[in-house]
């Protein structure tokens, strides 16, 4: 019994449409969907999250040059540091709670000074209070919350009996697009904000953008029918099954690399392709994903559902070598993939290799350790960045393999004691 722990949730229907469309104001009718969700005046759409968080930081600094320096989990995203970085941010970390992986507020309010510009909170396990907490002490301190929504689109919490979206809470709110995200274009990403003046900065830089490159499409488009091709059951178990196996049984980097990108992060300059405009097709992608409101809500509701599954068993197993993220909101701390704090972490990816379980094994790093020279500064990132594992969560994973997969995580630990 073995799953694809990968779902695209880019159609191949909606892939080929998107070369035919010819609605015009595509971009339009993109901002206005999405400035709804947001509760915010303007979006803006760029050819990836990281070329949005770019532009405001360039924007930001012109603005408020007195103010250098902006605050991070330490537990991120190293290419999102690496963009603060790179436009000579003084970086700073505050440490994360090890119970919830949220921000230590005390502390935090210790790393807020005068040159502070702002805290990006990226929506990672935070309940909605936790992000009205933080945004009521960036108010407070008169600083910017700029919200990193790159997992957490579609996910909202009911207020008052009205919806309010992950991506609504911040001053200015990142989106992606990219090709593994709920809405999946290939390529592509936005920033939700109520500051004009960011939205004219923007279209002054756009000018200075070149087209998307179509070789980058190109290839992206070669992996995503790769991926989706692999979604296919027996495909799946015939072949990438057997290739992950081997590279995680053999440490093979060259792999490892291909099936985490993320392995490949160097701390360098900003690529050429970040200077280029989202492209059409990419929009168009997002555009027919964006209106189809009936896969986005059952989308959301299967995750829920087997986010609640995953919660239930391992509450069954009582496994005390296991620690499960607390979720009081279902609907907004709705996860991809389901996340668990483990020990023994690489004997227990190879104990579950061999019985055809394939579980995401690298999800964040430490950044702390990245940008400081080598030095630890955070002993809860460092613990989340060697025991977190990630487990399938998709329309195609059963009820039946969910239940599988934790008794075959409670007898390991039963076959360690």
């Amino acid at each position: 019994m073995s799953f694809f722990r990968i779902n695209i949730y880019l159609k191949i229907k909606n892939y080929i449409i998107s070369f035919f469309l010819s609605k015009k104001n595509i971009s339009i009718a993109i901002q206005n969907i999405l400035k709804k969700n947001t509760k915010k005046k303007y979006f803006i759409l760029t050819s990836q999250l990281r070329v949005g968080f770019m532009l405001l930081l360039k924007f930001l600094k012109k603005r408020h040059p007195s103010k250098n320096e902006i605050i991070f989990y330490p537990y991120n995203l190293a290419e999102m540091v690496n963009v603060a970085k790179n436009l000579n941010y003084k970086i700073k970390f505050s440490e994360i709670d090890k119970k919830n992986g949220f921000f230590l507020i005390k502390e935090l309010n210790k790393k807020i000074n005068k040159k502070t510009l702002g805290i990006v909170l990226t929506n990672m396990f935070n309940s909605s209070k936790d992000s009205f907490i933080l945004k009521k002490l960036c108010k407070k301190k008169k600083i910017l919350l700029i919200e990193d929504n790159a997992i957490y689109f579609d996910n909202y919490s009911i207020k008052n009996n009205k919806k309010f979206y992950a991506g609504s809470i911040g001053d200015y709110s990142l989106n992606s697009f990219n090709i593994m995200k709920n809405i999946s274009a290939l390529y592509g990403g936005g920033v939700a904000t109520n500051d004009y003046k960011f939205l004219e900065f923007s279209n002054q830089e756009f000018r200075k953008f070149n087209k998307f490159p179509k070789k980058l499409l190109f290839n992206q488009s070669m992996i995503y029918f790769i991926l989706k091709s692999l979604s296919v059951k027996i495909f799946y178990e015939l072949f990438f099954l057997k290739i992950v196996r081997y590279a995680h049984l053999n440490n093979n980097l060259i792999l490892l690399k291909l099936l985490y990108p993320s392995l490949k992060f160097k701390k360098e300059k900003f690529p050429s392709f970040y200077f280029s405009r989202i492209s059409n097709l990419s929009k168009k992608m997002v555009y027919l994903q964006l209106i189809d409101r009936v896969s986005r809500n059952n989308n959301h509701e299967i995750r829920k559902r087997k986010n609640i599954l995953y919660s239930k068993l391992f509450k069954k197993e009582k496994i005390k070598q296991i620690f499960i993220f607390p979720i009081k909101d279902y609907n907004f701390q709705n996860f991809n993939d389901f996340p668990i704090i483990v020990k023994n972490k690489d004997k227990l990816n190879k104990f579950l290799l061999k019985d055809g379980i394939e579980t995401k094994m690298i999800h964040y790093k430490n950044c702390a350790k990245i940008f400081k020279n080598g030095t630890n500064k955070s002993k809860n990132a460092e613990r989340f960045e060697k025991n977190i594992i990630c487990l399938p969560n998709h329309h195609k994973i059963t009820e039946e393999y969910m239940t599988y997969i934790v008794k075959k995580i409670a007898k390991f630990y039963t076959y360690k004691n």
